[in-house]
Formats: C-alpha cells, sequence, structure tokens
C-alpha cells in the first residue's frame, strides 16, 4: 500500500525547527523478505529517496484524525520520537489509514466486520516487501515516482501504472491518442497540459475541474467538441493560456468567453470567419493570434479591449473601403417585421435597465447570462437583441500595442445598431 502526498516530520526531542512539506511517498510493508520481520513504513521523500523505516506495529502511540476530511492527519510514533504530518487527497488516506489499521489490529478485520461479512476466518492481510534488490522492481525505486514534470512523445514512453499525482506538467504529443486519457482528471495539482498533434475529438466536462493554468489542444479534432468544459467554474478562474490551433474550427467557441483569467488566446490556422461579439468580456486578455483564418471582419466591441499583440495575418481582411460591401441600407427594411422578444430577451433588458452585475457568478440564471453574452452591442454601448449584424460597416481602430495584418489589410468592424440615429453616424 503506498500513498502519494506531502509530509513534515517533526522531532519531539529537538524543540523548535521550521515545519516543511515535502513531497513523499508512504508505504506500508514487511521490512525485508523474512517472515519474522515486522511490518514498516517506509517513508520516501525528493531529499532521501532511500526511505526512512519506522516500525508499525507498537510503534504508534497516537493517530490524528480529527481534519481527516480536509485530507490531513498525523502519526505520532514512539521510536524515534517523530510526528510525521500529512497531506494528501482525502480518499487516499483514509485508505491508507484503513489499511494501517487492520496492520495495528493484527492484520485482520475487525471482529463486528468479520461476522457481518463471513462466518468463516477472515484471510490475513498480504502486505509487499519494501527490500529492493538487484531483481525485483518496484515503484520505490522508479526514477520518476516523485518527478513533478512528465513529456510524452512515443508510445513506449507512456507509463503502465499511471501517473505521479504529483505531477505540475504534463506533454503528450505525437502520439496519436485517439482519446482523452481520464487519469489525467485525477492529477489534482497538474497546472500545465499539453496534448498537441494527437487526433482527440472531444474533451470530457470534468476536464474544467482541474485548476490549468495552460492548456495546448492545437493540431486535434475537436471542431465538433462542445467545449463544456470551459463552464467550470474552477478552469475559468486558472486558465490563463489557452491554444486551439488548427482544430478545423468554423467559428471560435463562444464559451470562451466564460476563461475570465486567460491572458494568451491562440487560434491559428483554422477556419474561423466570425468572432463573438462577446469576447470584449475577457479583460485580462492580452494576446490574440489569429493567424491563417478567413477571417473578414472583426467586432466593433473589441475597442474595449486592451491587447498587446493581435496577429491577424493571412486572412481575408480588405484592403481599402471601396471593396467593402455596405449593407446598411437593408436596415430599413429589416426593422420592419421584427419578431416579439423571447423571455430571455425580457430577463436580460432588466438586468441592463436595472444595471445589475451580472459578470458575478450566481447573480442572474445562466440562461439569462449566456443570453447577455451572445447579444452584441451597438457602438454607443447598448445591447442590440433584435437587431441585424452589417458586416465591415467601417474601419475599426484598436486599443493595441501591435497589430499583424498583412500589407494594405486594413481591419473593418462587424457592427450592430440600437437605432437609426447611431446608424446615421457612421
Amino acid at each position: 500500500m503506498k500513498l502519494v502526498c506531502e509530509t513534515c516530520t517533526i522531532n519531539r526531542s529537538v524543540p523548535g525547527g521550521k515545519r516543511v512539506f515535502l513531497k513523499t511517498i508512504l508505504a506500508i510493508g514487511k521490512g525485508s523478505e523474512k517472515k519474522s520481520d515486522e511490518t514498516k513504513i517506509m517513508l520516501i521523500t525528493t531529499a532521501n529517496k532511500t526511505g526512512t523505516k519506522y516500525g508499525a506495529v507498537k510503534n504508534i502511540s497516537k493517530i490524528f484524525t480529527r481534519c481527516l476530511d480536509e485530507g490531513k492527519a498525523t502519526i505520532s510514533f514512539i521510536v524515534p520520537e517523530h510526528d510525521v504530518q500529512i497531506k494528501s487527497d482525502k480518499i487516499q488516506l483514509t485508505a491508507f489509514l484503513k489499511v494501517l489499521k487492520l496492520v495495528l489490529t493484527g492484520g485482520r478485520p475487525t471482529e463486528s466486520v468479520a461476522s457481518a461479512t463471513s462466518t468463516s476466518e477472515p484471510p490475513a492481510l498480504r502486505l509487499p516487501c519494501l527490500t529492493i534488490n538487484n531483481k525485483k522492481t518496484s515503484f520505490l525505486n522508479s526514477k520518476n515516482v516523485l518527478s513533478t514534470k512528465c513529456v510524452i512523445r512515443n508510445r513506449k514512453d507512456y507509463p503502465l501504472k499511471g501517473f505521479s499525482r504529483l505531477l505540475v506538467s504534463l506533454q503528450i504529443s505525437d502520439v496519436q491518442l485517439s482519446r482523452f486519457d481520464c487519469q489525467i482528471l485525477l492529477l489534482q495539482k497538474l497546472q500545465s497540459l499539453n496534448l498537441s498533434n494527437n487526433c482527440i475529438k472531444t474533451l470530457p466536462k470534468t476536464l474544467g475541474q482541474l485548476r490549468l493554468i495552460e492548456l495546448d489542444v492545437s493540431s486535434n479534432n475537436l471542431a465538433d467538441d462542445g467545449w463544456q468544459w470551459l463552464l467550470e467554474p474552477n478552469i475559468q478562474s486558472s486558465l490563463q493560456s489557452l491554444n486551439i490551433s488548427q482544430n478545423g474550427l468554423s467559428f471560435l467557441p463562444i464559451n470562451v468567453v466564460y476563461a475570465q483569467s486567460l491572458v494568451t488566446l491562440t487560434a491559428e490556422n483554422n477556419r474561423i470567419r466570425k468572432l463573438p461579439f462577446a469576447i470584449w468580456k475577457l479583460h485580462r486578455l492580452r494576446v490574440i493570434s489569429l493567424a491563417k483564418n478567413h477571417i473578414n471582419g472583426i467586432p466593433e466591441t473589441m475597442r474595449r479591449m486592451r491587447l498587446e499583440k493581435l496577429d491577424l495575418s493571412d486572412n481575408e481582411l480588405f484592403e481599402n473601403e471601396a471593396t467593402v460591401p455596405d449593407l446598411r441600407l437593408v436596415d430599413e427594411q429589416a426593422t420592419q417585421h421584427l419578431q416579439p422578444s423571447s423571455l430571455f430577451q425580457l430577463a436580460a433588458r432588466v438586468v441592463i435597465d436595472k444595471k445589475l452585475p451580472y459578470a458575478f457568478p450566481g447573480c442572474v440564471p445562466f440562461t439569462v447570462l449566456e443570453t447577455l453574452h451572445r447579444t452584441p452591442l451597438c457602438g454607443c454601448g447598448k445591447p442590440c437583441f433584435a437587431s441585424k449584424v452589417y458586416e465591415r460597416a467601417k474601419v475599426i481602430v484598436l486599443n493595441c500595442i501591435q497589430t499583424i495584418l498583412n500589407i494594405n489589410q486594413r481591419a473593418f468592424a462587424d457592427c450592430v445598431f440600437c437605432s437609426q440615429k447611431c446608424l446615421r453616424k457612421v
């Protein structure tokens, strides 16, 4: 039985001292291959990879489990006078302590449990040997058992026994991975995930429960993905860099606007023609790379953003105003046959009129929030619930330090107008 965790060892015989938690593997097993040898608890850290062995039977004075719901426990040994504080996943720590309890009770379940499960004598607990020799292999002598970074670029490098739970950075590239490996969802400490150059078609919604800072899923087949994982609060608050290049996307996923911590967005070499008007809600976004797409106009709302770099090279932007179609004249005919507003639009209008802070989660229902995100804004700042999008109505001047365009090309805005008055201002 092993437990990947963090531990802090306190020597009770020496007062004071710093309490530093180290990445650790706790293992319960036989001290050697001798049958007479007692059960040991072995503590392996990055600083001491040979491990420290503690006697388990009649050598533990107390086990503190008051904070077990928080994934914390303390084992107090008699010899040496050490208190080992443990921080780990709650479920794994509970399983480890159950095995330790069986060891302390003689290697068999308690009488009540044994009588309830079977009338015969339950089998004794079998524990592995902690001693490693040249002929045996074990998780204890693995070089990557406490590693925080893993790079896989070949099928033969894929770990057979799963990933280390301490991984902070994981890269699985160029291995023709057709499905998302659900083992990744167990890596609660993971911050950087690179799954580029594979054949993944969908990403699970539970991916959003990880607190990733960087995610690279470029060069996959995510054109039909629902992007539901971007609706999870953990990924929304943590994700800072997202690369979705070369996935055959015909549009930029609308759920991207929920990643409020996003700083860098890369969506190169797709088939994107339009950008969502709600992209301006990404207030922390500084770098956008949209090279090699089919974009012919960008939302007027992007004037509200403070960008450091915007790459629109190799797109279908127009070179001069003479070649830009002006569709504003359709507005007079289109506004004569407007359909009644939906219930969601009516609720969204109330939110705008009352100036409710709908950006905060839980303030308004999600359906109304999604309506507000999808509704384009007029140049005056009012939402246009029933207006038509008029392509490339005017040249847009962005608040951007570096804008990359092809020679002679200019950025024209996709505009909507809340009234005839705003329309005449163009």
